[in-house]
């Protein structure tokens, strides 16, 4: 039967030893183990080895070494069970292991769904500016759990949403200066809706923001689309020419007076 030859500590990964098997004379390198599976099996030089034992040595020392990997890839930054889940999955662990592995890291306070959900509301809401409905598919797509996720968008109140809504329209509709008051408005509704806000939220931003709809931006907005709808139906005859300026400037958003003004001074100045 093999029996432990030498223990050596590896040189280059701290907490690992090397153990040296002697069998029918000659003695060699068969595995390495951690010091905790050093410590829990009670190897020592002489000790002897039967298949199995040196079998479920090495299984341990798998699985050690990837729970090592998961708090090393906890050590980043928080994850939710999901995402070290899927990581320990990656790394080859057998499924019955990884609940294992989930349990051994909840029981000891590294994952915690509720405190990772809290924290990436607060990062989504400051940082990266998100509405509550992006973050709850974040959130959904990351394996937390309903009412998990209903409790940490709790601290993301209406008023938050409101304050970020507007400071995100205000800023946004630099952006949309080429376009009609109404088109401006529409596209600024589906740029927070699309951050992640409500409608009635982002309808709301839209009433209490500041947002620029003087009489020079419009003209300017105007001319823009309006030199453009001339130069496309410039051949046509100029009754039908005037009829389809007007429809593309009035699907623009413009309003009916503003168009007829502009469209009256382009003529006279083709005549």
């Amino acid at each position: 039967m093999p029996k432990i030859d030498k223990i050596q500590a590896a040189k280059k990964t701290k907490a690992r030893y090397h153990i040296h098997l002697e069998e029918e004379g000659r003695a060699e390198y068969s595995f390495s183990v951690s010091e905790d599976i050093l410590i829990q099996e009670d190897l020592f030089k002489g000790k002897e080895l039967t298949k199995e034992d040196i079998d479920r040595l090495r299984h341990s020392d798998e699985l050690d070494k990837a729970y090592q990997r998961a708090l090393n890839y906890l050590s980043y930054r928080m994850r939710s069970e999901k995402e070290v889940a899927v990581y320990l999955k990656e790394q080859e662990v057998p499924e019955e292991e990884i609940s294992h592995m989930i349990e051994k890291l909840r029981r000891l306070d590294f994952i915690n769904d509720q405190r990772f959900a809290d924290a990436f509301v607060r990062t989504k809401r400051d940082q990266s500016k998100k509405g509550p409905n992006i973050i709850r598919q974040e959130l959904k797509q990351k394996g937390v759990e309903e009412n998990i996720m209903n409790k940490s968008l709790d601290q993301y109140t209406p008023e938050e949403q409101l304050d970020l809504a507007i400071e995100l329209a205000e800023k946004k509709q630099r952006s949309y200066k080429k376009e009609s008051t109404r088109q401006k408005e529409q596209k600024l509704v589906q740029f927070l809706v699309q951050k992640g806000f409500s409608h009635s939220v982002a309808a709301e931003a839209l009433k209490e923001a500041d947002i620029d709809n003087d009489e020079d931006e419009q003209q300017e907005a105007i001319s823009g689309w309006g030199e453009k709808s001339w130069r496309k139906f410039e051949s046509e005859a100029p009754y039908k020419r005037r009829q389809k300026i007007k429809q593309a400037l009035y699907r623009r958003g413009f309003p009916g007076d503003l168009i007829d003004q502009w469209i009256d001074e382009k003529e006279m100045e083709e005549e």
